[in-house]
């Protein structure tokens, strides 16, 4: 039996008292802990140099964030001349306790990618994950809230992290709510929890809640899954195409309009996106915009492809025909009268529209595999099989 990465499941109460409410601390909640991330596992993401970039590689030093030029140089690879994160700037700078983030990290391993998909189950959300290297008592950032809601997953070390009374309402990632790390701190208001997340610990912030952390212990590491859910705004890019194809949302507006004319045409306007919103259409692309705003994540099972072995599929144009003495196969005018020793076989095969040599042999462990071999051969031949 698998081991569920989380050791328990979340508690009733998570929804009633904690989901977009309340902050949420769960000790020793992460299984497989030491096998997801830690300093060795960052290291070989690290060298990866490639994949990193000035959007997803970050270096924060006491609040604030260094340009990517201090710690990049050009690197000549096949995708062209590119600026990568530098070895030795990097290390050079967290020697001196700067911190390294690392975006959409939740697809680098099995581990990282099994949590995003536990936590779209549990929250119907879109998940996206940020990892954070620290140094001990070298703050990245000050208090602030987040866009979404945060699951921070620790890995190595130990941080705490600093809760505060005032929450932002409903904040999107808009101009409105970019404010400076001042007026951050006049809007946190009071510390009201220190909560240290040690490895294997779990600390759920809701969206909006002021927090910051700070590494205790040197190298300290965790993620932040960060979860964000389906809001009607996100529901205007459907709407919009729906606008387009209305005859009086495209009509110019007459220039000499008057007040009275616009107060009309407000009222005409509120009409027609009134009858958009009532359609049964609309409701429906809500309702599948709803259910597929989960990303997607799938993990890759190709050992399971080489232990099935090469999967053959059946050509939709051949027919199989034992109506009559003698059984066929069939395609167009062509017809090839099927051998004794295969008929099981090929009977089989068009039931099942899709096989492999395994499947077959499970199927038919009475009938020896050179006859299995052959039977697959002769019908890729024919290109019954492709």
């Amino acid at each position: 039996m698998k081991q569920d990465i989380f050791k328990e499941n979340f508690p009733n109460e998570f929804f009633s008292d904690h989901f977009g409410k309340k902050y949420l601390f769960k000790e020793n909640f992460i299984n497989q802990i030491e096998s997801i991330m830690n300093v060795e596992i960052l290291e070989n993401l690290l060298s990866k140099t490639n994949i990193w970039n000035n959007k997803n590689f970050i270096m924060m030093l006491d609040q604030k964030q260094l340009n990517y030029v201090d710690y990049s140089s050009l690197n000549l690879d096949i995708t062209g001349d590119n600026y990568r994160p530098n070895v030795d700037k990097v290390q050079k700078l967290v020697s001196k306790g700067a911190s390294i983030i690392l975006n959409d990290i939740e697809k680098h391993n099995q581990g990282l990618l099994k949590i995003a998909k536990k936590l779209q189950e549990l929250t119907k959300g879109r998940c996206q994950g940020n990892l954070y290297f620290s140094m001990a008592s070298h703050k990245a950032f000050g208090p602030h809230f987040d866009m979404h809601d945060v699951f921070a997953i620790h890995f190595e070390g130990e941080k705490i992290w600093n809760i505060y009374e005032n929450v932002e309402k409903d904040p999107i990632n808009h101009n409105f709510f970019n404010f400076s790390p001042e007026e951050r701190i006049k809007r946190a208001g009071k510390l009201i929890d220190q909560v240290t997340l040690k490895p294997g610990d779990l600390l759920y912030i809701p969206r909006g809640q002021f927090h910051d952390a700070l590494a205790s212990k040197n190298g300290a590491i965790h993620i932040a899954f960060g979860l964000t859910y389906f809001k009607p705004i996100d529901f205007m890019s459907s709407l919009w195409e729906k606008l387009i194809l209305n005859d009086f949302m495209r009509s110019d507006v007459d220039i000499s309009y008057n007040r009275k004319d616009l107060k009309n045409l407000l009222i005409k306007f509120s009409k027609e996106i009134d009858t958009i919103l009532n359609r049964e259409e609309t409701l429906t692309d809500l309702n599948n915009n709803i259910q597929n705003w989960p990303y997607e994540i799938k993990e890759y099972s190709i050992k399971n492809i080489v232990s099935e072995g090469i999967k053959y599929d059946l050509d939709k144009n051949v027919t199989f025909d034992k109506t009559g003495d003698k059984p066929y196969l069939i395609n167009g005018k062509n017809k090839v009268l099927i051998p004794e020793k295969f008929l099981k076989l090929i009977e089989y095969i068009f039931n099942k529209k899709s096989i492999n040599y395994k499947s077959l042999s499970n199927a038919f462990n009475d009938i020896s595999p050179d006859v299995i071999n052959e039977c697959i051969e002769n019908l890729k031949n024919m290109k019954v099989l492709h």
